[in-house]
This record gives C-alpha cells, structure tokens and sequence, in this order.
C-alpha cells in the first residue's frame, strides 16, 4: 500500500555553502527558504533555496571532516545527496513502508517541530531518500528565526528535479510507487516520477551505476561546470 508523501527538496553536497550560492542564487536567482543563516546538524550544516516554479534545492556543508557530509564529499564530490519527501505522520509512514519490505534507518521521531528517517540508497535505486514530518510551513519557520520570506529572483531558473539511473525501471515503478508518488513510462522509455500539484518530479532511465547524475533546470542561463556548486554538466540550464 503506498505511503501518503510530498517531495519537499532535493539536497546537494557542497564544500561551502556560501561558495556555491554565488551560482545557485546569483546566477540562478534561486533565494533562501527558512532561517537567515545556515542550520546546524551533527557534523553539518545546510540552507536551502526556492527556484521558479516553487521547487527548492538544499545545500549541505560538512563542518567536521570525519563526518558522513565530508566523507560524502571525499567519494562522490559536490553531488546530489538525497531527496525529501514530506509525511502527514512519520512513524505510520515507517510501519506502512516496512510492511511492503522497506526499511528505514537514523529513525527521529522525538518533540514537536521535526520527525525523520531515512530509506538506504539500496532499497531505492542508489538514492539517499529521507521521509520527513515538521510541524512548521517554510514561512513559519523563515517567520520564527527572524528571517523575511523572499520570492525567487524575477529571472531565476526553474529547478525541476534529478535524473536516476536503475538497472530494472520495473523495480523503480514499484518503489517509488510505494513511496506515494505516480509513475509514468514516457515515449523515450524513461520513467516519470510525479505528484500531483508539486513542482519537482524524477525521471529515471535504464542503466548502470545506480543512482542519481544529473539534476534538471529549466529557463536559467547555460553556465560552466564548477565543483564548488555541483559536478560536471549539470548546472547547464535549458
């Protein structure tokens, strides 16, 4: 039985959050979502960015270098690092998932403002994918650390989401069908993962390693490589 979910952001590993915001909000006119400063975790630190469209991109900066942002970093380079999707109830969402035989991880299920887990990249096509609840919109949370609700820069790109690779896109279907969202096999073959009203979705196309290589854009300029943002050949809007 599917879970009930919400795609909420996409997460990109970066060496610096204030580095890579000179491409992803000055040259792609995305602007902060949230807090007016970064938000710390356990040997990290992200902030995140609305584009056109609603879509949001969060940075993730690691802070210590023996933690899991930094050996990330190490392995893969400035990449995507995970996608959220958003639960009504966390810990319902977990038991339905492990019913159908998936299991989730780092399980957060405590106070009022913020529940998570995460799903391993095996169980989901070599994607990092972490199941959220918060009690809190994006405007309550910008409101409540003092910061101003800024819409996207007139001309800022639309981020649309990442691209995956699956070696069997019927197993795809499948997972992310459980995973709430409506699956579509496009005329090229590729798979169109979606949700009703949401300005991200997934596309994913048969082929081997498993896992995410690109990140779609749309309406932005036609910008370099640079590794302080995000890898190669996907920065290039169009």
């Amino acid at each position: 039985m599917p879970i009930t979910t919400t795609p909420d952001h996409v997460a990109v590993a970066v060496p610096s959050i204030e580095e890579a915001a000179g491409r992803w909000r000055d040259e792609l006119g995305g602007r902060w979502v949230g807090p007016p400063f970064p938000m710390p975790g356990p040997g990290f630190q992200t902030r995140q960015l609305r584009f056109a469209g609603g879509a949001k991109l969060e940075l993730l900066e690691p802070m210590h270098a023996d933690g899991f942002a930094a050996r990330f970093l190490d392995r893969y380079g400035a990449r995507i690092h995970h996608v959220t999707l958003k639960v009504p109830a966390l810990l319902p969402a977990l038991a339905q998932l492990e019913e159908e035989g998936i299991e989730s991880v780092d399980v957060f299920a405590e106070g009022d403002l913020w529940h998570e887990a995460f799903l391993r990249p095996r169980q989901v096509g070599g994607l990092l994918v972490q199941v959220a609840w918060s009690s809190r919109t994006d405007e309550e949370w910008t409101e409540l650390t003092g910061g101003t609700v800024e819409p996207p820069a007139p001309d800022a790109a639309r981020l649309l989401g990442p691209t995956l690779r699956h070696p069997d896109l019927e197993a795809a279907a499948r997972v992310w069908s459980t995973l709430g969202a409506q699956v579509d096999r496009e005329a090229d073959g590729l798979l169109r993962v979606r949700w009703d009203d949401a300005p991200l979705d997934i596309l994913i196309e048969q082929g081997e390693p498993a896992g995410p290589h690109d990140l779609r854009l749309a309406g932005g300029p036609a910008l370099p490589a640079d590794p302080t943002c995000y890898g190669p050949a996907t920065i290039a809007a169009g």
